[in-house]
């Protein structure tokens, strides 16, 4: 995670003071603040210009624009259904049935099938009060469970046909968490197409009477951002009535400044008040601001140094006004300071080397306690920049490369599964390159990046060794590679490499093996077989057990590859630098997965989750437009290697791009954002990593781990613990489900089409079939094929747990995801 030096602490203790004991040019909080031109009445009536003490600064997260990521609290939690605001609570649409948003006039509303979910946060122990304001379209009988198996009162909904009424659940103490909570809505009638029961919101009301005398006034989402006009300034704001609590969780950017710009429409009571607090898991909650709100916007930087690399939440809290007067926020904004102007020619060239199996944790430079000697690479990742917390999107070949090449998510590209292909409309950063004027070559070592599943897309050359049964060593690749560029050294060129040796069959060179295992071995483990005996070993039960010894041997075998690999690297950057086209070139060193070296109790890719696979080496070098020697904490993803490689070689963008340049990251700048990264298995995992924190949903089981704490993941955390860091991710990763462009995941408003391919499938005929299995890939298959009926398998196969198997072949055992 980003990390800063504590620079100021800004505590405001015993803030009781009225808004009549304020002025509106006091420096209030330690915020900076103050006269006219402070409270933006020279900026006449301009909406779209900053307040003056936003000068110097740029905006990092807009909480304007992402309003709908806020929790509003208004006489309790307010859950505003049918608008972009319910995703964060019901982790999108993940494994429930809600269906689809709906606007009828002015109401908003989501229609639900058989069962929805809803995450949300109580802070303090105590009863509380549902109230769903609900209607029948179909089933009138509705079942709510809360964190498990907890049954509450059912819901007796009127007749179909009705309006939305108001239905009150009363929720005893002792079944509420403090923290997250987990409410299961469960119709009467089974069907997850068609709509049962709609939705117009769900209020979470603290204590058992919630009696509000038929004065409530829902904030509504529609009516949260508007133009308001305080003083003689308009300006767009965030408009509440008191009293209203607006919550963010953000990660908190190093040098981050919270701006905003608090006033009120017209007469307004002599008590409202506005603050703000700051919390941090297992931290108590700080007053940072508090001030008068007066008829005159009043404008505030609150420094958040102290928080610099921790996920918190920022709670906006208007107060104490009665009455109709609208309260507004303006311009809220997590601000980090403009850096200089920093330019740099465009990279002549691009290499991108993709090792192919390759853990982030067996390479020096990642990982100073791992015993693999990797100089080439080291040296490398210190001549330019290295991202320790790079996360694959996938956790085998297929899906994860197809994301490297097109910048599109798994759920995007569909080439998840054995017999998947990219389809054709997948635009290829080949493609891309080449309409440009590169020269654009592959060499490409793994049978399921070849042309069978439609990766042969714009290369001037194209070469899968698998596929034309050649030599897969990394000494053949790089040679060739080389020989390539040596031709094309005069053209603008994109090379892409695809080496495989960390992948089984692991066969190094003996003077590689024995630097990690010495010892007169004699055991079942044989570098040939070793596909084949990982492959038994993962079955359930075992055909093949490893004792001590093999299990030292495979691992010795295994780090003997990263070895043999960085020796070869390094001759083919040797090589680069005689041709002279190294200093020019952007050259990018990364992996589609890592290796399960019985890290969670078995071997090999393609079946968890766990760090050992997500977690891969990302560098970049180019001399002319990356410091040197950089190690850059962000969380990123390999999704974004595409539109980074473009930018800096001043090649547009391709519109379908999901990722984002990681450029700004690269010239030592705070990146706009948040800084997360997704990843999936097949359609039964979902990943979100935040940071120190990771979020597994394996169905609809969550698992939580530190990765500061626990880098192995070997202990589940309990979110409890964490509200704040869990319910930061459950927002994040419900947005990102939720979303149906994932080109701009974070925003409120989703273009409904997105990035819409249509999906294509191969056959794996028996040549294919048989380079395949001589790789390794046991059946032809690296990943399981997903399925819900027989009908999806090919036959012999059948669907068992959601995969398709061969007969006799044992289900999966429960496991850690």
């Amino acid at each position: 995670m980003k990390q800063m030096t504590w620079l100021v602490v800004v505590v405001v203790l015993g803030l009781t003071t009225s808004a009549c004991g304020n002025s509106e040019g006091a420096n209030s909080g330690g915020a900076s603040s103050g006269g006219a031109a402070a409270n933006g009445e020279s900026a006449g009536d301009n909406a779209a210009n900053q307040p003056a003490v936003f000068a110097n600064h740029q905006t990092q997260l807009d909480l304007l624009q992402l309003a709908h990521l806020a929790d509003v609290d208004h006489h309790g939690l307010y859950i505003d259904f049918g608008t972009p605001a319910r995703r964060k609570y019901t982790l999108g649409n993940w494994k429930a049935s809600w269906i689809s948003d709906r606007t009828a006039g002015t109401t908003t509303f989501t229609n639900m099938g058989s069962k929805g979910r809803v995450y949300f946060n109580v802070d303090a122990a105590g009863p509380v009060t549902l109230r769903f304001r609900a209607k029948s379209l179909v089933s009138r009988s509705v079942l709510l469970f809360l964190n498990g198996n907890h049954a509450l009162e059912s819901l007796r909904l009127d007749a179909p046909g009705g309006d939305f009424k108001d239905y009150d659940i009363h929720v005893p103490a002792e079944l509420v968490a403090v923290g997250e909570n987990q409410l299961l809505i469960r119709a009467g009638v089974e069907s997850d197409t068609q709509a049962q029961i709609a939705l117009d919101s769900l209020r979470v009301i603290p204590g058992e009477d919630a009696n509000d005398g038929g004065s409530f006034s829902p904030p509504v989402q529609r009516e949260l951002t508007t133009e308001m006009r305080v003083g003689n300034v308009q300006r767009r704001a965030l408009a509440v009535r008191a009293p209203t609590t607006l919550s963010w969780y953000v990660e908190v950017p190093r040098g981050g400044k919270l701006g905003f710009g608090i006033g009120a429409e017209g007469s307004i009571s002599s008590n409202a008040n506005a603050k703000v607090y700051v919390t941090a898991d297992g931290a108590q909650r700080t007053q940072v601001f508090s001030h008068g709100i007066g008829a005159r916007w009043h404008d505030a930087l609150v420094p958040l140094d102290r928080w610099a690399g921790q996920v918190v939440r920022v709670e906006l809290v208007a107060e104490g006004a009665t009455g109709p007067a609208r309260i507004g926020w303006s311009t809220p904004s997590v601000l980090v300071p403009t850096p200089a102007a920093v330019t740099a020619p465009p990279a002549r060239n691009v290499v991108v080397l993709l090792i192919d199996t390759q853990r982030a944790d067996h390479i020096h430079a990642w990982n100073p306690q791992t015993r693999v000697r990797t100089p080439s690479l080291d040296r490398f990742a210190q001549e330019g920049a290295l991202f320790e917390a790079a996360q694959s999107p996938e956790n085998w070949t297929k899906p994860s490369v197809a994301s490297v090449l097109t910048s599109l998510y798994p759920m995007t590209h569909g080439a998840k599964t054995d017999d998947a292909r990219l389809p054709a409309a997948a635009v290829m950063l080949s493609e891309v390159y080449k309409e440009a004027g590169f020269s654009t070559a592959s060499f490409i070592a793994n049978g399921y990046v070849s042309d069978r599943f439609g990766f042969d897309q714009g290369w001037d050359h194209y070469t899968n060794y698998i596929r034309e049964n050649r030599d897969t060593r990394a000494s053949t690749l790089l040679h060739d590679a080389g020989d390539w560029i040596e031709q094309h050294k005069n053209e603008r060129f994109f090379v892409y490499v695809q080496t495989i040796d960390p992948h089984v069959p692991y066969d190094p060179p003996d003077e590689y093996l024995r630097q990690y295992d010495s010892s007169e071995y004699g055991g079942q483990v044989t570098p040939r077989q070793t596909a084949d005996l990982l492959e038994k070993a993962k079955k359930n039960p075992p055909e093949v057990v490893f004792n001590e010894a093999d299990r030292t041997r495979l691992e010795a075998l295994y780090d003997g590859e990263v070895a043999y690999h960085d020796h070869e690297f390094g001759d083919f950057v040797a090589r680069l630098r005689s041709l002279g086209v190294y200093d020019n070139t952007l050259f990018v060193v990364t992996s589609d997965h890592g290796e399960e070296l019985h890290d969670h109790g078995s071997w090999g890719h393609g079946h968890t989750v766990y760090q050992e696979l997500l977690h891969v080496p990302l560098a970049f070098r180019y001399p002319a437009g990356i410091r040197a020697g950089q190690r850059l904490p962000e969380t990123v993803s390999t999704v974004d290697i595409g539109p980074t490689i473009l930018e800096m070689t001043g090649v547009p963008v391709h519109q379908s791009a999901e990722g984002q340049s990681l450029r700004p990251d690269l010239r030592g700048e705070v990146p706009p954002g948040p800084s997360v990264a997704f990843s999936d298995f097949l359609d039964d995992r979902r990943v979100i990593r935040a940071g120190r924190w990771k979020l597994i949903m394996r169905g609809t089981n969550s698992t939580f781990f530190d990765l500061q704490q626990d880098p192995g993941e070997l202990h589940e955390i309990d979110g409890a613990a964490h509200p704040i860091a869990i319910r930061y991710c459950r927002i994040m990763l419900g947005q990102f489900l939720g979303a149906s462009d994932r080109r701009r995941w974070i925003d409120a408003d989703q273009n409904p089409r997105g990035n819409e391919l249509h999906q294509e499938s191969a056959e794996i005929d028996p040549t294919l079939r048989g380079q395949l299995q001589a790789l390794g890939y046991a059946g032809g298959s690296e990943g399981a094929r997903a399925c819900t009926t027989n009908a999806d398998c090919v036959s012999p196969r059948t669907c068992r747990e959601g995969q398709c198997r061969q007969p006799g072949a044992a289900a999966p055992a429960p496991r850690a995801p």
